[in-house]
């Protein structure tokens, strides 16, 4: 119970702009551990908050477990920095669709869990956008999506009744997805992203974009220079390369950044070059 209850704690926070939680987060988790001292030993709030010496020396151990895990589970879910492309060829269906239901599964009464385990949206979506995995969709109009009921798990989190573009896999028939798939709000997207899910994507599916910062870039050994566009910068998976770059092959299969008005004019503004 005790751990279920510190994963209870960090559902409520939020992540910073580098997916850690920050300092204010962590001191609130400290603070509803110490509550849990609390609830342990059957110590009134007031004297737990403001303990003798005696008491401090004999939680002490308790506490700095409690803290280590506290941490542990707010880092749990990371994710690789990937550009859209990658993310639409890597998965196994992507589909522009209406968020219409939410459900969430909640473990047995026996378990006693405050937070569900998962989470199933219904979505509802037209034939013609459906941009990957059409002969998995079958010739519904709606489909239940599935992933974890809570963030430090990676689960995603949807709003009703707007469009999303999701991305995920397919296992045993069912559909999944998760934060670290490219699922954003089909408004917030460029023009070259809509042109990206809706074909050009896909033409550049035998590429593989490689993000590197530095003068020294890191090229893993495993990875092919012709079929390797390098997306150079900062994390910010809404930079120039982002939203409006497409790696593609060219005639004799080598991979290169498709040069465009619009991704040189971002380039131009933000101080970056073609590679």
């Amino acid at each position: 119970m005790i751990l279920l209850f510190v994963e209870f704690l960090l559902s409520n926070f939020e992540k910073n702009d580098t997916g850690y939680y920050g300092e204010a987060q962590l001191e609130h988790c400290s603070r509803g551990l110490l509550n849990i001292q609390c609830y342990v030993h059957k110590v009134s709030l007031f004297d737990c908050h403001y303990p003798q010496e005696k008491m401090q020396q004999s939680n002490f151990l308790l506490f700095v477990v409690l803290t280590v895990l506290c941490v542990r589970s707010a880092h749990t879910c990371m994710c690789d920095f990937t550009h859209p492309q990658n993310n639409f060829c890597s998965a196994d269906f992507v589909i522009k669709a209406t968020i219409v239901k939410e459900e969430l599964k909640f473990g047995d009464e026996s378990m006693d869990i405050p937070f569900p385990l998962q989470k199933n949206y219904t979505v509802q979506f037209k034939k013609r956008d459906i941009f990957k995995g059409s002969s998995l969709l079958g010739s519904s109009d709606t489909l239940v999506i599935k992933t974890s009921g809570t963030p430090w798990n990676c689960g995603e989190t949807f709003t009703l009744n707007k469009e999303y573009v999701i991305s995920g896999f397919v296992s045993d028939g069912e559909f999944f997805t998760n934060n670290c798939q490219w699922n954003p709000e089909y408004l917030t997207l460029e023009p070259h992203q809509r042109r990206g899910i809706r074909y050009m994507y896909e033409q550049g599916c035998n590429c593989t974009i490689h993000h590197c910062r530095g003068e020294n870039c890191d090229f893993p050994q495993s990875l092919n220079p012709d079929q390797t566009c390098i997306w150079p910068g900062s994390y910010n998976t809404n930079d120039c390369y982002a939203k409006y770059g497409f790696c593609l092959p060219d005639i004799f299969g080598v991979c290169y950044w498709k040069q465009n008005r619009m991704l040189g004019g971002c380039l131009q503004r933000e101080g970056g070059v073609l590679p």
